[in-house]
């Protein structure tokens, strides 16, 4: 054997082919992809879209209690409501839709370690093969059953941002009730 058997090939990261894409578009893992750009889906869906629905619908119904009934009086208090209530629900969606980062980049090293048996793969660095997704995610942060998905480098800004919407919208509905 020679050194350069036993040593990665440093090339800068390769896309699959168009074949390759084509059978991974529709359903990589346990996730469903939909609207593509640059061979990468722009939408995702979880394993455990359940969840994200049963929150959106509590979400929804909640915002309409508090803002409609429960302040019954102030229209001041009902459009303040309303609009940390809309932002809390349209960030929500964003987030539960937006692709988390699936791995479409094969790598061209070829030490095992970077290797994906389940997905048949290399991974790029940083990338997690998530059990509950059944799929390779770049940036990997955790798997959040709420979203219905993992959160990783495709999601995690607007993870955030539903996290601050979310504690935005109890306290102004805090200091409302307060009032």
């Amino acid at each position: 054997m020679n050194d350069q058997e036993n040593c990665p090939l440093e090339d800068e990261n390769i896309p699959l082919n168009q074949v390759e894409v084509k059978q991974l578009k529709r359903k990589k893992g346990n996730q469903y992809c939909f609207w593509f750009r640059n061979d990468e889906p722009l939408i995702t869906i979880g394993p455990h879209w359940p969840f994200p629905l049963f929150l959106i619908v509590i979400l929804i119904l909640g915002t309409y209690y508090i803002g409609f009934i429960f302040y019954k009086t102030e229209i001041l208090f009902r459009i303040v409501q309303s609009c940390s209530g809309l932002f809390l629900i349209l960030s929500f969606i964003f987030t539960s839709l937006k692709n988390q980062g699936i791995n479409y980049i094969q790598s061209n090293t070829i030490f095992l370690e970077n290797w994906c048996s389940i997905c048949q793969m290399n991974k790029v660095k940083g990338t997690i093969h998530c059990k509950d997704c059944n799929i390779c995610i770049r940036g990997y942060d955790h798997h959040c059953i709420w979203i219905g998905k993992c959160v990783g480098e495709g999601n995690q800004f607007a993870f955030n941002v539903f996290i601050l919407a979310f504690l935005v919208f109890f306290v102004i509905n805090y200091v409302l009730l307060l009032i």
